[in-house]
């Protein structure tokens, strides 16, 4: 593991110190429209029952997320891995349960994979790569009857994470390519657009579907 503290903040220059800041505010909002969320929604006793299965399937769903994490069809050298659909089970959860419920199991999921594949150079780096990016799976909680379209926005959320990281903390791996951006996007967007369209087929399957009729009606 390598972590270095504040070096590499101490270098963000000009856009960078924009990026930066825009994911910090990122996380900001996260955090307010959990807390609003939360605040709107009444503590009556008839919710008991809707936030304990939540919780069941949320701890089940996030478990799933994470073992199938193990299961790597490709992996790329620096980081980045293409798995058997580990962000389905997440974003199958979100979508049923909604966003708020979608975002903690995905800082949850993210925690989780500090302990699988833990690479930090700086704290901000964790908090884009880990935190936000799997917390963007729960964005799959705002299309409560579209999966696919759930699964592509919870991808294109993470993608995002993934793009500013290497382009703040990663250009160095860009050598030879004309821009880190472009560096960042073909790198990136490689294993999680193969991902994704593996995650596509499957939620088409109609053990999938009835997994979603069955955590909707139970």
């Amino acid at each position: 593991m390598q972590f270095v503290l504040f070096e590499k903040l101490a270098g963000l220059k000009g856009v960078e110190i924009l990026l930066f800041g825009a994911a910090l505010l990122t996380a900001l909002g996260l955090t307010i429209a959990i807390l609003r969320y939360r605040k709107a929604r009444s503590a009556e006793a008839a919710g008991q029952p809707q936030k304990t299965r939540a919780l069941v399937y949320g701890a089940l769903c996030v478990s799933l997320s994470f073992a199938l994490s193990y299961v790597k069809l490709f992996t790329l050298p620096m980081g980045g891995s293409i798995t058997l659909c580990a962000m389905l089970p997440l974003c199958l959860y979100a979508s049923v349960f909604g966003l708020r419920y979608g975002l903690i199991a995905g800082v949850a999921l993210g925690l989780l994979q500090l302990i699988q594949d833990l690479y930090v150079v700086h704290w901000a780096q964790l908090i884009l790569d880990y935190i936000l990016a799997y917390a963007c799976y729960g964005l799959a909680g705002l299309f409560p009857r579209k999966l696919q379209l759930g699964l592509t926005v919870a991808a294109l959320g993470r993608l995002i994470c993934s793009l500013l990281s290497g382009v703040i903390f990663f250009a160095e791996y860009a050598a030879g390519w004309s821009s880190v951006w472009a560096y960042s996007l073909a790198y990136n967007g490689s294993y999680i657009a193969v991902e994704l369209l593996l995650c596509i087929v499957v939620s088409l399957l109609p053990a999938v579907k009835r997994m979603a009729a069955q955590m909707k009606a139970a």
